[in-house]
This record gives structure tokens, C-alpha cells and sequence, in this order.
């Protein structure tokens, strides 16, 4: 089963030693842009990448017709004299969502490439939930939907100063009243009129506006230090290979993070204590490699990410060795601090097997112990399954399959 689930992922985070094809390794995310499109919207993305797919898409002639008065009212924002005209010039309309569904549904039945696509790369990622292949089409029809509304939300909190789910995190960085916030709209318009030039690219006008509203808004964390195998995990991924897990109680330690309340403070004093926990049971001989997670969270715009920071701690501070450590610098909050790990812990080769510990402050551990509400309000889903609690401050868990599908209301770290 590890075997399996690793080779499905590859896609997916580009982190497993496997590639399923010559075709998905053109898929590979390349830049920031990339990366983020890719876990925000990964059906959207490859057809993005993939013209022929984009172009089966387009020669339906009721998504020609929609997506030509789609561009029309894209261009038309030039003359825009409020936001909220932007703001509808920018988003996909309902009718236009039931079009392009439609059409993607029609093109699974009637197209192989198509159907190809959906059965080897859509199906197998899980982005968009588990069992896809009992009804391929419902999925891929899922998949679009879910898309195109992730996108329309983006414009909303990034352009429309709506607030997200963490307004004291994740907020929009403009006075959307100020008078110039009108011109910036329409430079990120401009910008994206130069990216698609061709008429079947009018179906990616949506998408671009966001990831460039994330751009401007200083928001592109999903991408922040990807590709992480190739970087920060990197020895960490070949140690990995080569561990005896059968040497150690636990597969892996994760280290939830303390997030600091000082904007120029590079690490919280309960991060160091959290760390120093993690260094005394790999040390101990409780796990052969630690996982930090917390991404670039608080205060608000810090230019910190705890995970880096915690482990440039480890190393310096406590002689934890480099290879040991393996970085989540994305996770935003507890639940995806475990989501994340999850991922980790399915792609980079761990035992199936055998349990994980999580560590923390005794009442962080008490909230992740009732955390399973909050995961299925907020994710939709438990990413995890738990284990005994070892003592005040450990407990065990296990990953879940479900914690790759995308968290579309959650665009720093889907």
C-alpha cells in the first residue's frame, strides 16, 4: 500500500522517488506561479498546462461563446469607475461555472485524451476527495466547480477586502477605498490580458487574476522554499531511504510551533522549549527525524517562518543534525500542522505501519486530542489518526489518505 499511495503522489507535491510518466513529468510545477496554481486549483492547472486539453475544452461552442463574452467583460474593466465593477469583471459568473461544466463532463464521455487525463492524473492525486474512479465524471465535475469558486474567493478577500477565515493573518494588505487601489486593479488586469493572448486561454482569466492578487498582496506562501526535497528536506529525503525504522518506537516527532507575538522575533520563547523537547527524544532514540511545521503566520507579515526558524535552533543551539529534520514551512494553523505532516509522512517514504508523535505544550496537546471537530469544520475531513497519549505533552497519530484533498478556502496553504 505505501508503495502505491507513493507513486500516486508524485504529481501532486512533486516529492516521491517515483514518476508515473514521461507526460506528468511535464506537469511539474516550475516557479511560484506554478506551485501555487497547483495546489490551489490542480485540475485547473494541468489544463492550464496542457493545451490540448484546453483546446478540447474550447471547441465546445457553448464554451467558445461564453468564454468570448467572458473576455469582453474582462477588457470592459478598463473603464470601471468602482470596485465593484472590478470585482464582476474579474470572477466567474454562475452560468459561466455551469457551462464549463458541462462542457468537462461532455469531453470525459466523448474525448480519451480527456478521459485519460481525468483517470491517470485527477483521480489518483485525491486532491478532490477519495474513491474517484467509482464515478469519474462527478469527480471531474467536482473538481472544476470547486476550482472556479476557490478562485472567485480569492478575488473576493484579495481584491475585495472581504474577510478570510484568519482576518488577523491572512487580510488583505490595501485600502480598498483609497482612490489609486482602483488603478493597481487594473494594472493586475493589463498583466493578465499579456498572459492570454490566445482565445482558448480566456478560460484561465479567472485563475491568473488570483494568483497575481496573491502576488501583490505579498500572499504567495504555498510556494515559499518549494521544491522542498530539492532544498531544505533534501538530506533529510535521503536519510530517509537508507533509516531502520525498526530500530526506533516512533517513524517521526512532529514539533507543533509557538508562533511569536513581536513582529522582529525571529523565534518565540515557547518555540525554543518546543524545541528543545523534540532535540531530547531524537536524541533518546524516540524517533530518527523531527518535523517542523508553521509557515510565515505571526504577527501579521512577519518576514519570519517559524519551521525555518526552529530549525536553524536545532542545529545551531542543540546539535540536532541537519539530515534529521525535515521542514513543513506552510502549516498556518494546528490542524494543518498535522494535515501537512500527514502528507510528509505518506510521500516521503515512512512506515504505514508505525506511529508518528506529535509534541507540544501539555495544553496544545489537549486541544489536538478534541481537535477532530475543528478539523472536519475547517478541512472537511481528519487528516489524522490518534493513537495513545504517551505522557502530558506526546501522543501518537497516524496519517490519513484524505489529508491531500485541497483546502480551497485556505490559498497561503491549501
Amino acid at each position: 500500500m505505501k508503495t502505491i499511495i507513493n507513486r500516486i503522489m508524485v504529481l501532486v507535491f512533486g516529492i516521491c522517488f517515483v514518476q508515473i510518466s514521461k507526460a506528468q513529468e511535464n506537469f511539474q510545477p516550475q516557479n511560484a506561479q506554478d506551485w501555487v496554481l497547483s495546489k490551489n486549483y490542480f485540475a485547473s492547472y494541468i489544463l492550464f498546462k496542457d493545451t490540448e486539453l484546453s483546446k478540447i475544452l474550447f471547441s465546445d461552442e457553448r464554451v467558445k461563446s461564453m468564454l468570448s463574452e467572458r473576455r469582453k467583460r474582462f477588457d470592459d474593466s478598463k473603464d470601471c469607475k468602482d470596485l465593484a465593477c472590478m470585482l464582476q469583471a474579474f470572477k466567474w459568473e454562475n452560468n459561466e461555472i455551469a457551462i464549463l461544466n458541462n462542457a468537462v463532463v461532455k469531453a470525459y464521455e466523448s474525448n480519451n485524451h480527456f478521459k485519460s487525463f481525468v483517470e491517470n492524473r485527477l483521480i489518483p492525486s485525491n486532491r478532490y476527495g477519495l474513491n474517484g474512479s467509482k464515478d469519474p465524471k462527478e469527480y471531474v465535475s467536482r473538481a472544476i466547480q470547486q476550482d472556479m469558486k476557490n478562485e472567485n474567493y480569492v478575488i473576493d478577500v484579495y481584491a475585495g477586502g472581504r474577510k478570510p477565515n484568519y482576518p488577523r493573518i491572512d487580510s488583505i494588505s490595501f485600502d480598498v477605498s483609497n482612490k489609486s487601489y482602483l488603478l493597481l486593479l487594473k494594472d493586475v488586469r493589463q498583466d493578465v490580458l499579456k498572459d492570454t493572448k490566445d482565445d482558448y486561454q480566456s478560460s484561465f482569466i479567472t485563475m491568473l487574476t488570483a494568483v497575481r492578487l496573491l502576488e501583490i498582496n505579498e500572499r504567495m506562501d504555498a510556494a515559499q522554499l518549494e521544491p522542498l526535497i530539492d532544498g531544505e528536506n533534501k538530506a533529510a529525503l535521503e536519510a530517509i531511504k537508507k533509516a531502520d525504522f525498526n530500530k526506533y518506537p516512533y517513524s517521526l516527532l512532529l514539533v507543533l510551533g509557538a508562533g511569536p507575538n513581536v513582529y522582529d522575533q525571529p523565534i518565540s520563547p515557547g518555540g525554543m522549549l518546543r524545541a528543545r523537547m523534540a532535540a531530547r527524544a531524537y536524541f533518546e532514540g524516540q524517533a530518527p527525524f523531527i518535523v517542523l511545521s508553521g509557515g510565515r503566520v505571526h504577527p501579521y507579515k512577519t518576514p519570519y517562518i517559524e519551521a525555518i526558524e526552529m530549525k536553524r535552533y536545532l542545529i545551531q543551539n542543540l546539535m540536532v543534525p541537519e539530515s534529521a529534520i525535515i521542514l513543513d514551512p506552510h502549516a498556518r494553523h494546528t490542524t494543518t500542522n498535522m494535515r501537512n505532516t500527514a502528507r510528509i509522512m505518506l510521500t516521503y517514504g515512512f512506515p504505514n505501519d508505525k506511529y508518528a508523535i506529535v509534541t507540544s505544550s501539555e495544553a496544545h496537546i489537549n486541544a489536538v486530542v478534541n481537535m477532530a471537530d475543528r478539523c472536519i469544520k475547517e478541512l472537511g475531513y481528519v487528516p489524522y489518526e490518534l493513537g495513545k497519549r504517551v505522557n502530558d505533552v506526546v501522543l501518537e497519530f497516524k496519517p490519513n489518505l484524505e489529508s491531500f484533498i485541497i483546502d480551497g478556502d485556505e490559498p497561503l496553504d491549501p
